[in-house]
């Protein structure tokens, strides 16, 4: 039967995307074994000094959290993740009494309020309660408190629906800081201007560990060996990817004569690719697990199908009509499903709890859609695209575009706050690393589509400067 050029019928939509601004620079990378060996031994030594510094006995609770924050901003957590967490176990069912005693200030209580939650511990927003007025807003002395408000915004980024003093202590915190910013001293008014474009979490751990190791490198009362084992374990890190980068190499198309000529060398592409996973995965008992990823990519080609049928037709479907299916087109669950491949943790259930789609899963799928719906929409509208989110919405409920891209920014914020949620219930028997890649890959699209910059489609001005940053420039050490 033969091929039918479905162009000759439809004209279809390009995006014209920017070709590659690396060309075969990571494929051609030959490391040098002895600078990596080198680094790998340093690393080594540094980590047990810095282990000794953590797992110290006589350490008070505030100096040993504002420790742990520091080494996790600095990127090298993941060596200590055992000792981390143990500590924060401990502190957590002390139950500290925040409202009374006069060490934990605004910038200690709020600290220790993300650290706890970054880490799946309940804690209480009403800790922050110590701090409002008799009107219930934040007092008026606390404008004075450039670090203290700092660590309270980057704090309020891990609420949850319906914490109306955190939503109170965005609005705040945000307002006031953009106020002093101007005014502040290194490295305080570096650390308040990145983090009102770039919370820290809501950012790429990688790219927001390169910033702070410059942040902390200008403090007085740094800890050199903290600063060393960063840089160093930053470069070596960087080594490793670029090698892993090296080993990509093109498929071989092929002929696959009964496929349309356009579609032939992704079907090749992406029959290899499950081919030599599933045989890499069976020595680890493990085989079972591509059986979820292709599942999922058929699942994302026939959201595909469902769109063009759209477009071809010039059908503008109702909203939630739209939104299921864009739910699946955001290609998240897809990805994330993926990634779950190179993971030795991830265990069948944790696979075919993905595969139900938990409310977790469906939050960070409706962020994916509803900011790249609000960013995009005039570039797609440029390529002829018919059926948009934004187009759906605006007819649905009467409004302009600019009120629905505004709505489909707050039902994204909404939909973190799902995240947030779901990751602080106890009752949730999923390991926090499998959690964590949802909330990675989450990170990613807030990074690509800051200020409403499509960075997948221009990747110049966002996607350049993390790649250097990541995978060209090493740290001076």
């Amino acid at each position: 039967m033969a091929a039918v050029n479905l162009n000759s019928f439809y004209h279809r939509p390009e995006a014209n995307f920017s070709p590659s601004l690396w060309g075969d620079r990571f494929i051609s990378y030959i490391s040098d074994s002895k600078v990596t060996e080198k680094y790998s031994k340093t690393v080594e030594v540094l980590k047990n000094d810095v282990r000794s510094l953590l797992t110290a006995p006589e350490t008070k609770m505030i100096e040993t959290m504002n420790l742990i924050d520091t080494i996790e901003r600095l990127g090298v957590a993941y060596h200590f993740q055992n000792e981390i967490e143990e500590k924060l176990q401990h502190y957590f069912h002390l139950n500290t009494n925040y409202h009374d005693d006069e060490a934990y200030d605004l910038y200690t209580v709020a600290l220790h309020f993300r650290l706890f939650r970054q880490h799946g511990h309940p804690i209480s927003s009403e800790i922050f309660g110590k701090w409002l007025d008799v009107e219930g807003k934040f007092q008026d002395d606390l404008q004075s408190d450039a670090k203290g408000l700092l660590s309270l915004y980057e704090a309020s980024y891990l609420r949850t629906r319906g914490e109306t003093i955190l939503d109170d202590a965005l609005a705040f915190t945000t307002a006031t800081l953009k106020s002093m910013a101007p005014n502040l001293g290194s490295p305080l008014k570096e650390q308040v201007v990145h983090a009102l474009v770039q919370p820290l979490h809501l950012g790429i751990p990688r790219v927001e560990a390169r910033s702070f190791i410059s942040v902390y490198e200008e403090k007085e009362q740094k800890n050199e060996t903290l600063m060393k084992l960063a840089k160093i374990d930053y470069n070596l890190l960087q080594i490793i990817h670029k090698e892993e980068l090296s080993e990509i190499s093109r498929w071989d198309d092929g002929e696959i004569t009964r496929l349309p000529e356009y579609m032939r060398p992704l079907y090749k592409a992406v029959l290899e690719l499950y081919e030599q996973f599933e045989e890499e995965l069976a020595g680890e008992g493990l085989s079972y697990a591509v059986y979820y990823a292709t599942e999922a990519l058929k699942e994302l080609v026939r959201g595909y199908l469902v769109e063009a049928k759209w477009f071809i037709k010039g059908y503008l479907p109702l909203f939630d009509e739209y939104l299921n299916n864009g739910l699946i087109t955001s290609t998240y669950h897809y990805l994330t499903t993926t990634s779950f491949l190179g993971m030795g943790s991830a265990r069948k259930d944790d696979f075919e709890w993905l595969s139900k789609k938990p409310k977790m899963l469906v939050a960070a799928l409706k962020i994916c859609r509803l900011v790249d719906d609000a960013v995009s929409y005039e570039v797609e509208k440029e390529r002829g695209q018919v059926t948009t989110g934004i187009d759906s919405y605006m007819r649905e409920n009467g409004v302009t575009k600019e009120e629905a891209k505004a709505k489909f920014w707050e039902m994204s914020m909404d939909a973190w706050k799902d995240i947030n949620e779901e990751y602080l219930k106890e009752s949730c028997y999923i390991a926090k690393d499998i959690l964590m890649k949802i909330f990675n890959l989450e990170r990613v699209l807030d990074v690509v589509y800051k200020n409403n910059e499509d960075g997948y489609t221009h990747p110049q001005k966002v996607f350049e400067p993390l790649i250097i940053a990541l995978l060209v420039d090493p740290i001076n050490v």
